[in-house]
C-alpha cells in the first residue's frame, strides 16, 4: 500500500471577482454543473466565492496527488468533480484522464478535505494506491 497526497491554497478574493463579475466562462471551464448549481446555490457572493475557491483548491490538490498536475497529461478540470454525500461531506470523483492516470497508478481510494477561513480556501487530498506504480 502506497499514499500520495496533494494540498493546495487558493486567496478566496480572486473568485468573489469572478462571481461579482459574472465571468461565466470560467466558472463553466473549471467546474461541472453539479459544482455550479451547489456554488450559485449560496445566498452571497463571498459565501459562493469560498464554495468555488474550495473546489479550485481541491481540484489542484488531487491533480498534484495523482502525479499530473492540472490541464496536463490530459487531465482536465471537469475531470475531478467535487461531490458530496447525504451528510454534506465532500468526496471526489474522478473521470477521464484523471481517472485513467489514477487507475494507472493504482488508486484504491481517494478522500479529501476542504477549508476556508480568513480569505484563503485550503484542499487536502490523499490517495490510497494498491500498488507502487
Amino acid at each position: 500500500m502506497d499514499v500520495r497526497c496533494g494540498i493546495d491554497i487558493v486567496d478566496i478574493s480572486r473568485f468573489v471577482k469572478i462571481v461579482e463579475d459574472g465571468n461565466t466562462a470560467f466558472i463553466n471551464k473549471c467546474f461541472t454543473a453539479s459544482e455550479i448549481e451547489y456554488c450559485e446555490s449560496a445566498r452571497d457572493v463571498s459565501k459562493k466565492a469560498e464554495r468555488y475557491a474550495a473546489r479550485f483548491a481541491a481540484k489542484e490538490a488531487c491533480g498534484k496527488a495523482i502525479g499530473t498536475g492540472l490541464m496536463s497529461e490530459g487531465v482536465g478540470m471537469h475531470d475531478i468533480e467535487v461531490v458530496k454525500d447525504k451528510r454534506g461531506t465532500p468526496g471526489i470523483k474522478l473521470t477521464g484522464g484523471a481517472l485513467t492516470h489514477a487507475e494507472e497508478i493504482g488508486m484504491s481510494s481517494i478522500s479529501v478535505s476542504l477549508s476556508h477561513d480568513g480569505g484563503i480556501a485550503a484542499a487536502y487530498c490523499v490517495m490510497l494506491l494498491e500498488n507502487n506504480a
